[in-house]
């Protein structure tokens, strides 16, 4: 009986974590009265004028709605027309490593470092790319992120097809291979392979990874997220002075803090205003911190890495949808292509 209650108790957890992810929007007031309340346990995704849309999965539906009665229904699935598209011209997350793989093969000044694994066995991979790739030159160290939610289809393109161009271009043109020689730049196309995988937005267990960091109120807390626990191991084995995480959609560069509506410092405060405006401007994006461009987060990537060790953390929110179609990808590649490469030539 006992082995019968276990092996019960195994196959419900099996089939709660199996069945599809589904995530509502909702639209709330801007005077709702336990705004915060909602936004520490629900996801707050953008501003629209006075209101805020904010994510919340299926099975938290009643408990959201206790909070916030007078919500406004949006999507009932916010992935529903993800899952009908054709996804032709987006990879999938073997198609993403196979070509990462290639590009270090191919190119003298790119590696792959491996991180770890995944809770589902996906592996964790960064594509080193500097001038003397295997020596440590004391070279500013600088991250770029993408699909820390596995739904933002098109950040994993961009990326991708940024780093070809980089590559390839540095052969001919002097400002790529500049940034090649003058950095050492790690690239991460897909942050959460489980979700990326699913093309669902949170990890395993319905948690969101952009909000599974410790932060300056909370400095003890655990990542429950697998992939983000060995993501802030890899952060911390390096010296980076930069971090930019890629994220679809709503137009806006931000800088922390997320996790409270005060500025950070005044000397890195001023020098990330005027860098993530010259990088808004060139889309007439939205730009500022995280906490009044959007609202309070906490528990951000960009509030960690900052908090760590005070360098420049940025989070960018590219184009208008998580997956535009396909003929539209090379258009969010040209929105993205300048804004990276300020980032980069910042340092």
């Amino acid at each position: 009986m006992k082995f019968l209650c276990l092996l019960a108790l195994s196959f419900s957890i099996f089939a709660h974590e199996s069945h599809e992810e589904i995530i509502q929007s909702f639209q709330v007031s801007g005077k709702n009265l336990k705004l915060q309340q909602i936004a520490d346990s629900f996801e707050i995704k953008e501003r629209i004028g006075n209101d805020y849309l904010v994510y919340v999965v299926k099975e938290r539906t009643s408990e959201f709605k206790k909070i916030a009665p007078k919500a406004k229904l949006i999507e009932a699935d916010i992935n529903a027309e993800l899952k009908r598209k054709n996804l032709q011209g987006y990879r999938k997350f073997d198609q993403v490593k196979a070509l990462y793989y290639k590009m270090a093969d191919q190119y003298d000044y790119a590696k792959i470092e491996v991180f770890g694994e995944s809770s589902n066995g996906n592996e964790l991979f960064a594509l080193r790319v500097s001038d003397n790739v295997d020596l440590d030159e004391g070279e500013p160290k600088l991250m770029i992120t993408s699909a820390t939610h596995g739904d933002e289809l098109i950040t994993v393109e961009v990326q991708l097809r940024l780093v070809q161009e980089m590559l390839e271009g540095a052969k001919t043109n002097p400002r790529l291979k500049r940034m090649i020689d003058d950095h050492v730049l790690y690239f991460i196309p897909v942050v959460n392979p489980d979700g990326f995988t699913r093309r669902s937005r949170y990890a395993s267990g319905r948690v969101d990874p952009n909000r599974d960091y410790p932060w300056p109120d909370r400095p003890n807390r655990v990542s429950k997220v697998t992939c983000i626990q060995h993501l802030r191991n890899f952060y911390h084995k390096h010296d980076f002075r930069g971090s930019m995480d890629i994220h679809a959609s709503g137009k806006m560069v931000m800088f922390p803090w997320a996790y409270t509506r005060d500025n950070i410092n005044d000397a890195d405060y001023n020098m990330m205003d005027k860098l993530t405006e010259e990088m808004a401007k060139l889309n007439n994006y939205k730009h500022g911190p995280i906490s009044k461009v959007i609202y309070v987060a906490k528990g951000s990537s960009a509030d960690y890495y900052y908090w760590q060790n005070g360098g420049v953390a940025l989070a960018i929110e590219l184009t208008t949808t998580k997956v535009p179609r396909a003929s539209r990808i090379p258009q969010v590649v040209d929105e993205a292509r300048e804004m990276t490469w300020k980032f980069i030539e910042a340092f």
